[in-house]
């Protein structure tokens, strides 16, 4: 493309246009390219770019630069490595799990810090929504797709509905904007996108815009109806911010932040010390005898844990983080990777220490684990033993 990037594969599509993967062949580094439908104007990818390049932050891509190939427009962006909130919330409920009220809030925190950078600048997403939120392996939050992002000054002048409309505000269903309100439309998507990661299902899931306008003007259900674990205090913010009467919710993005922030300070008094727990996860029962023995002849007291796949290991992790975890990196289904991946994502097992094990990893996953901060790696051998017991004392002295 345009002589300077070399594109690899196709990553998503969308209303405006089609997301590539890319390696820039000036500086030899992977890119992300969004290159416009034909029937897109020109102005509203430029639009898009001159927006995102304006701002900068962690929840944020950064905008490399835009240009146009054959007659279409394209943006060059950061790639982001990860998967997307709503991919991972229908991997949670295909295997019966769900996210816990506390990974919740620093999820939706971690958008809202995003989004008062956005508001700040003026400008509304209009678009929040798990598919639009990507979670990488060093634990950013990053929202993604701002195709239908507008400056608060032109959104009276919208002549058609543009948004998704299980997670658009009456207000934006009705197409009765104003200038300055979007950031509230913001505020209503990020309150479904909070239902939806609780319940696995949506507030106002009518099949037209008729139904899940009534929907919406009947209040949504109390959140702690199907999830009874929630604290009063999210779930009355939750209501808040689902609110059919814009004014009736919170008054910014900003305030959003703080109100949850406030939310992770209140967490119970912190157990008291015990045995260390380890968790073991590998699928070769003999390897999983062998560490077992090898973590209770290193560590005293300790309670040990096995799993044989990485479905398990991430129920158990949500459930009761262990101290230490020694996982397999080569498993069926979920892998020792993709675990690191989802925990990093979604924050959870934040204090969990991993201890990678391979029979032979490759560089590629050594740099990765590296990347999801695993810096303990063992090499299944003969050495095995001295190389688990070298590890865990390595861990002990860094706690």
């Amino acid at each position: 493309m345009a002589g300077l990037y070399e594109i690899r594969s196709v990553l998503g599509a969308g209303g405006m246009g089609q997301v590539f993967e890319a390696q820039d062949l000036a500086l030899d580094r992977r890119v992300a390219i969004k290159a416009a439908w034909p029937d897109v104007p020109s102005w509203a990818l430029q639009q898009e770019a001159r927006a995102l390049a304006a701002i900068r932050h962690e929840a944020l891509p950064t905008v490399h630069g835009i240009g146009i190939h054959r007659k279409t427009d394209f943006i060059v962006m950061e790639r982001i490595f990860g998967i997307s909130l709503e991919d991972h919330l229908q991997q949670r409920v295909q295997n019966g799990g769900s996210f816990g009220a506390e990974e919740v809030v620093w999820l939706i925190r971690k958008i809202a810090e995003g989004l008062a950078v956005v508001h700040m600048a003026g400008i509304a997403h209009r678009d929040v929504k798990p598919a639009n939120v990507m979670l990488t392996p060093d634990r950013r939050v990053v929202l993604m797709d701002f195709g239908l992002m507008l400056p608060e000054v032109i959104l009276r002048d919208q002549e058609d509905i543009a948004g998704s409309p299980a997670y658009m505000a009456p207000e934006a269903l009705d197409n009765e904007l104003t200038p300055g309100s979007g950031q509230l439309l913001d505020v209503f998507g990020l309150g479904v996108t909070a239902y939806e990661l609780l319940t696995g299902r949506l507030p106002f899931d009518g099949q037209t815009i008729e139904e899940i306008r009534v929907q919406q003007a009947a209040g949504a259900p109390d959140v702690r109806q199907l999830r009874s674990d929630v604290a009063d205090a999210f779930a009355e913010l939750i209501a808040q911010m689902l609110a059919p009467n814009p004014n009736d919710r919170p008054e910014s993005a900003e305030s959003l932040v703080w109100q949850l922030r406030d939310l992770n300070r209140r967490k119970g008094s912190m157990p008291t010390k015990g045995p260390t727990r380890v968790l073991i996860v590998d699928d070769e029962p003999a390897i999983s005898k062998l560490l077992e023995l090898i973590v209770l002849g290193a560590l005293r007291p300790v309670e040990v844990t096995t799993v044989s796949n990485g479905d398990d290991a991430l129920r158990l992790l949500r459930k009761s983080p262990p101290d230490v975890m020694l996982l397999d990196i080569h498993m069926p289904r979920v892998n020792g990777v993709e675990v690191c991946m989802y925990m990093r994502g979604s924050g959870i097992a934040e204090e969990t220490t991993i201890i990678a094990v391979s029979a032979g990893a490759q560089e590629d996953d050594r740099q990765l684990l590296y990347h999801l901060g695993i810096r303990d790696f063992i090499t299944k051998g003969r050495d095995l033993r001295s190389q688990v017991t070298d590890a865990l004392q390595r861990i002990q002295r860094r706690k």
